[in-house]
């Protein structure tokens, strides 16, 4: 992408949004009409009018109609507006925001208590992109910054003591966390993630559970099954080859793990979405 925004507008039936996952990017999603089926990284769950979507960086997403008039609005907003303005307690936050978005979808109903400043900012976003007016863009920018601005506040700003004891853990697992970005492709073990915070295995694990709400081990096959969707939609990499990159021991474990998390074969998986 481009440009630091992208807004758009899709419906009709059958795939409204072919799978595909922004790098450097986050995208936010309005369902308009009708009810639709999403994929986000390994979530899969659906939606229907009214109803809006988070999709945090790297996830997979995709959008398919059930209804025969679905339609959805959304919008794409590189990471750069956001980390570009923020110092260095804000980013902390953000980082906060990252990884708990990741691990807990955002699915925002009418009742939730941000629902309706996240709608008012799509709307207003819509609303510019559409007209063209002068300077139509500092709008647009401004009501992605307050979109933000609810979201971080929504997932990070409790006062309640359970919740700080979260985001105090989230904190204190961040070089674990770091390390399993970068190296979860490869063989991960428990006793050396739990040696980098100075705790036991069996402690590492609960506190893992209890602050990211899943396991290790959940956690790190999301991470490789969202990348391995990646490689099944962008490339025409065969399946051993898809295995091995994405740390799965061998294509057998890699089918079996990938249909326990998505209800179907890479195989067809990867036939929906060419």
């Amino acid at each position: 992408m481009k440009n630091p925004f992208e807004i758009y507008s899709k419906s009709g039936a059958g795939k409204l949004l072919r799978a595909r996952s922004q790098t450097d990017a986050m995208e936010i999603v309005k369902i308009t009409a009708g009810e639709v089926s999403l994929v986000v990284g390994t979530e899969r769950f659906t939606a229907s009018r009214g109803d809006i979507i988070f999709v945090p960086p790297t996830m997979i997403f995709s959008i398919d109609a059930i209804s025969e008039k679905a339609s959805v609005r959304g919008i794409i907003f590189k990471n750069s507006i956001i980390e570009e303005n923020m110092e260095n307690f804000d980013a902390e936050i953000f980082y906060m925001f990252y990884i708990q978005s990741k691990s807990k979808i955002a699915h925002f109903k009418e009742e939730s208590p941000v629902y309706a400043a996240l709608d008012a900012c799509i709307s207003a976003c819509h609303d510019e992109n559409a007209s063209k007016d002068v300077c139509y863009k500092l709008p647009i920018r401004a009501n992605i910054y307050l979109l933000m601005t609810s979201l971080l506040r929504y997932y990070c700003g409790s006062k309640d003591e359970s919740d700080k004891m979260i985001y105090h853990n989230v904190l204190r697992l961040r070089p674990v966390m770091d390390y399993i970005t970068e190296n979860y492709c490869k063989k991960i073990y428990i006793e050396k993630l739990s040696e980098m915070i100075g705790v036991s295995p069996d402690y590492f694990t609960k506190m893992f559970k209890d602050s990211i709400g899943k396991t290790p081990i959940e956690y790190i096959n999301g991470l490789r099954i969202n990348r391995a969707m990646q490689l099944l939609s962008e490339t025409e990499l065969p399946m051993a080859e898809i295995a091995e990159s994405t740390g799965f021991c061998n294509p057998n474990y890699f089918h079996k793990i990938f249909k326990q998390y998505m209800e179907t074969s890479p195989l067809v998986f990867r036939k929906s979405v060419k």
